[in-house]
């Protein structure tokens, strides 16, 4: 099951269908289940490390994900060659996942772009790694084409995902 909770208003219809495209996705259930508050003291941008871990969780199984949704914007990741915008972050092989939609103007007009990402980040939550088909939302988020993509797995990603969750423990 993957569990929608945010950090900050969402309309219904937009969280609607990004949890039937996460389903289309997955081939799991997908929710909403619920909003809770950011944690006390983080100011804006917020660093998206420090928010996962801090975030208060939710009821949900051990293999369930959790993918938090935010619409503040977050701290830009240090690289060796420069800072990188953040979009999401998550943990590999973990329950948790953070995704912001600062970024995706008119949303209600434009899920399938906050999906893409939500779907890069829950599938490093399932263990997948970066994929090389620029038509899979497992390609690096960071080239200027990636916005444009569909909310789709590419076959091997989607293989190597269906099979992560046949492991799953529940």
């Amino acid at each position: 099951m993957i569990r929608v909770v945010t950090l900050d208003e969402y309309d219904p219809k937009v969280l609607q269908q990004l949890c039937k495209i996460l389903y289309q996705a997955f081939g799991v259930g997908s929710e909403h289940s619920g909003s809770v508050s950011p944690p006390p003291g983080m100011v804006e941008p917020w660093d998206a490390q420090k928010l996962i871990d801090a975030v208060a969780g939710v009821r949900a199984f051990p293999d369930d994900k959790i993918l938090y949704l935010t619409t503040r914007k977050l701290l830009p990741r240090k690289l060796a060659t420069g800072e990188a915008p953040t979009f999401g972050v998550s943990r590999y092989n973990a329950q948790r996942a953070l995704v912001t939609t600062v970024h995706v103007k008119a949303l209600a007009d434009n899920v399938k772009v906050a999906a893409r990402y939500a779907l890069q980040e829950l599938g490093h939550a399932w263990g997948l790694h970066h994929c090389l088909d620029p038509r899979c939302s497992m390609y690096p988020h960071w080239t200027p084409s990636y916005p444009a993509g569909d909310a789709i797995f590419c076959v091997f990603c989607r293989e190597q995902s269906e099979q992560k969750i046949r492991l799953a423990k529940s």
